[in-house]
């Protein structure tokens, strides 16, 4: 897992190293507020599902807390206004304070008159602003109603009036529809202070992701111009239809590590309101990892996504501490170990190996024998993992040879393998980029790389033993192959 650094991955975390200044706090921050806007924005058409019961919206809430100046103006105006969200993001309606339920209402309803160009789902909304409201005392008030309805937006429950009455069944069919509801916060440090807990609200603050502000330009420094093309394209592709995105399996085991955590203590405050941002730690993990995933067009869940999802959680958990006036230094990550280096300059000629299976029949009740393990420096390809998730992600995980998609049930995710058409490595020397790679099962990536089946310059596949054409392979318009690299391919097998 993850040191404290926060590991700013995918198109999201160059963007954030673009937009931010030379101190990669600021570029921190930058991610996280960003990463909320991108959530908001997919949050119509993406879900993310795991092993637990259910999908999940991609929503990751953000809390930015500064003690000298409007936290919501410097950092929702930066980030909004440098992804250019009208142009490129257009399912996400506008941004709007929110203290009451009313203004809630009013931004859900208002996301929901004016539909998204791209997608049948209503508009999501991102709010900003503040949750609380200072009452004629002087103190911070959180509303009860507010703090259930914002609890069941999160949930991605609907929570419209239900007094409204709908005059047509289609009208009543749009309230079965949750509205997506995305939150970039600015808190004052005063308010923050002040901030009110009453029993329950613990369930409200463990939803969303506090982050002290270590400083950002004043003056705006807005000038950017805009996402870069992959995270255009990616919005594209979560925008153009429904997509769940799921968990691999050694992305599943690191989130189990993840969710073992909500039950110890991570932070050691007497204040119930500082221990309720742990709560929720997994889940926190588990969208963050999500949107990254669909930032870079990807319906599954790998592992380098958790150790960056957990990398924000952390950091977030660490401001928590450091705003409760804590030492946040004392804070050991629970998930960050060291792996043992392994020796590699140890010959293999004074190794001796003992077989893990015996020639003769052994005696009955013989003990089984553990197969032994030995030290061995491999050179293997460097290969560039986005280029097979992209791939992988066009055609949702399906073969596009014979069209078969592999399910597997714990945790439940689809699996295909990447074949490159003109191999990799020598002799071969092909390249790694998606021109050059398939999405196939199992079955047909075998028959390929073995020559059992090759493509005409037609994109026809052709059984190698009977010359049988068994017809056209799947293209995805987005899809690019060259057919140099088709040809090199045939010419190992079929042109000899």
């Amino acid at each position: 897992m993850s040191a404290d650094k926060v590991i700013l991955h995918g198109p999201i975390g160059e963007f954030a190293r673009q937009l931010s200044p030379s101190d990669d706090l600021h570029a921190e921050e930058m991610y996280a507020a960003t990463i909320s806007v991108w959530s908001t924005a997919i949050a119509p058409t993406v879900k993310v599902r795991s092993y637990l019961p259910g999908v999940r919206p991609t929503l990751v809430w953000t809390a930015f807390v500064g003690d000298r100046w409007n936290p919501s103006e410097g950092m929702a105006q930066t980030v909004v206004r440098a992804l250019r969200v009208r142009d490129s993001f257009t399912s996400l309606q506008g941004r709007h304070p929110v203290n009451s339920v009313a203004h809630l209402f009013s931004a859900v309803e208002s996301a929901r008159r004016y539909p998204s160009l791209h997608t049948s789902a209503p508009r999501s909304t991102l709010l900003e602003g503040s949750p609380f409201r200072r009452t004629p005392a002087g103190k911070q008030r959180l509303q009860s109603e507010l703090n259930h309805a914002l609890r069941q937006a999160w949930d991605g429950s609907n929570f419209l009036w239900v007094g409204a009455k709908k005059q047509t069944p289609a009208q009543r069919e749009l309230d079965r529809i949750p509205p997506m509801v995305g939150v970039l916060w600015g808190i004052s440090d005063v308010g923050w202070k002040q901030r009110p807990y009453a029993p329950g609200d613990d369930a409200f603050y463990s939803r969303f992701l506090p982050f002290k502000l270590r400083g950002l330009p004043r003056d705006g420094r807005l000038a950017q111009t805009g996402p870069a093309p992959e995270l255009v394209d990616a919005y594209a592709w979560a925008i153009g239809s429904q997509r769940e995105v799921k968990l691999g399996r050694a992305a599943a085991e690191k989130w189990d590590k993840v969710r073992a955590l909500e039950d110890s203590t991570l932070l050691d405050s007497p204040a119930p309101r500082d221990a309720a941002f742990t709560i929720r730690v997994g889940e926190h993990t588990l969208r963050v990892a999500a949107a990254l995933a669909a930032a870079e067009m990807s319906p599954v869940i790998e592992p380098d996504m958790i150790d960056a999802a957990w990398s924000l959680v952390w950091r977030s958990i660490r401001d928590v501490a450091d705003l409760a006036h804590t030492d946040s230094t004392l804070l050991e990550d629970p998930l960050a170990k060291t792996s043992v280096a392994v020796p590699t300059d140890v010959g293999s000629a004074d190794v001796r190996v003992e077989p893990s299976w015996h020639a003769e029949s052994a005696a009955p009740g013989f003990p089984d024998i553990p197969v032994p393990r030995r030290t061995a420096v491999v050179q293997a390809p460097d290969r560039d993992s986005r280029v097979t998730r992209q791939v992988k992600a066009l055609y949702n995980n399906t073969c596009q040879f014979c069209g078969t998609m592999i399910e597997l049930p714990a945790p439940l995710f689809s699996y295909s393998q990447a074949a490159h058409i003109q191999a990799l490595g020598a002799p071969h020397n092909g390249p790694d980029r998606v021109e050059n790679v398939l999405c196939l099962c199992p079955n047909c990536h075998v028959r390929f790389d073995m020559g059992a089946r090759f493509l005409t310059d037609a994109l026809r596949i052709v059984d190698a033993a009977t010359g049988n054409d068994l017809g056209p392979l799947t293209v995805h318009v987005q899809h690019r192959i060259r057919l140099e690299y088709v040809r090199q391919h045939r010419s190992r097998w079929a042109d000899k």
